[in-house]
């Protein structure tokens, strides 16, 4: 879809997975690493458990379909190669703190003069404006800011971290949109124009129910762990069974009242119906049930789960529609027939490591996408003579 588009890379781990998004869409993008290479190269896990910078998974699942060179923006040869480049650039991905590259003459402003059609996304922890611009930032820092991980986790234990980067993965998500907003608008004015992307800000947009709580009941819930607040109580949403766990949350409402009655006529052909068998469902509203009386609600199905496998459940879900669903183990999602029959996992030959690895193949189905990986995550400077030699007739180029 964006076959004849072209991409400067320069972000670290805060922006990778903007880059393979675009790349996924077709564009020739080029991850521009330092000398030596991205300092994510020393982030785990590592194939076969050796620390080594080409050999790093992280960097593996977050830059194939990219191509690599090395350049030296502080060196002035280094930031004049940059320069040309992108005479030739339509997207230009940078996630350095806000100032940096102005230093060496690469900020938009600068780069604008050159190529005034380029769109320039910048991924930054807080944005290129406001008070908290010049502060650095981790993962950790963003959902600790945005509140998410005041609601996460347990009452009676400290807020928990969501796992892996996932407000990097949401800034990603949000820049590569609006790089493609931009280029849309780009076809109306001929111009391009700086993209401004907040870590910060795109963590705070996934915080999406407790503000709305906020405004209709006044009021703040506290962490809650596999429960979720439901008026003057909670209910459960994760559950035991005999294998392991599933999902399910008991919900109010005309539709989900019909599911629990579901359940609760299967339990009681099980003869495990109990305290719920004489209940008339319909006439209660869940939200007006105190924290103990919910509790009493839950045993019963409990013990119900508790006497079947997840393969059970799970069928019984789909038989009567209840959205109950296995909390899989990452192998069985590795070998989900579904995601084969689909076409989704493929398999990109590493040399290095002297073997095909395993790799998500696509974001979207479209007539007109490909959804084979194009090639594997670069070396360092593996494309260094393909695109400095050969692009900007530097056939003795050196990494500067």
């Amino acid at each position: 879809m964006l076959n004849d588009l072209r991409v400067l890379d320069l972000t670290d781990e805060k922006g990778w997975f903007c880059g393979k998004i675009l790349a996924d869409l077709g564009a020739d993008v080029i991850k521009v690493e330092r000398p030596g290479g991205d300092p994510g190269r020393r982030l785990g896990p590592f194939y076969g458990d050796e620390p080594h910078p080409e050999k790093s998974l992280l960097w593996c699942a977050y830059n194939g379909g990219k191509k690599g060179i090395t350049l030296d923006l502080e060196n002035e040869k280094g930031a004049q190669t940059l320069s040309q480049l992108v005479l030739n650039t339509d997207f230009f991905l940078e996630s350095f703190s806000p100032g940096y590259l102005t230093t060496f003459g690469l900020g938009y402003d600068d780069l604008s003069q050159i190529n005034p059609k380029m769109i320039y996304t910048s991924i930054s922890p807080y944005g290129h404006t406001g008070p908290f611009k010049d502060y650095p930032a981790s993962d950790i820092t963003s959902m600790a800011m945005s509140g998410l991980m005041k609601i996460t986790g347990y009452q009676d234990r400290a807020p928990l971290l969501l796992g892996l980067d996932q407000s990097y993965g949401l800034a990603c998500t949000y820049a590569a949109i609006g790089t493609l907003v931009a280029h849309y608008a780009r076809h109306r004015t001929g111009r391009g124009q700086h993209v401004d992307v907040s870590i910060f800000e795109c963590t705070v947009l996934a915080n999406y129910l407790e503000p709305v709580r906020w405004e209709y009941e006044q009021r703040m819930v506290d962490r809650m762990g596999d429960r979720f607040s439901r008026g003057k109580g909670s209910t459960t949403q994760v559950w035991r069974c005999r294998d392991g766990y599933v999902t399910w949350t008991m919900m109010g409402g005309e539709v989900e009242i019909q599911r629990l009655k579901a359940i609760v006529e299967r339990m009681d052909q099980e003869g495990m119906a109990g305290y719920l068998k004489n209940k008339d469902l319909e006439a209660v509203h869940l939200s007006q049930l105190s924290e103990e009386e919910l509790r009493r609600w839950e045993e019963p199905i409990q013990n119900f789960f508790l006497k079947h496998t997840k393969k059970e459940l799970e069928s019984f879900s789909n038989e009567k529609n209840l959205r109950l669903c296995v909390i899989n183990e990452l192998d069985a999602v590795a070998e989900s027939e579904h995601l084969k029959a689909r076409g989704f996992w493929q398999d990109v030959e590493y040399p290095e490591f002297g073997r095909s690895i395993q790799c998500p193949g696509y974001l979207f189905n479209a007539p007109e996408m490909n959804p084979r990986l194009r090639f594997k995550a670069p070396r360092i400077g593996e494309h260094n003579e393909e695109i400095l030699g050969k692009e900007l007739e530097m056939l003795k180029y050196e990494p500067v």
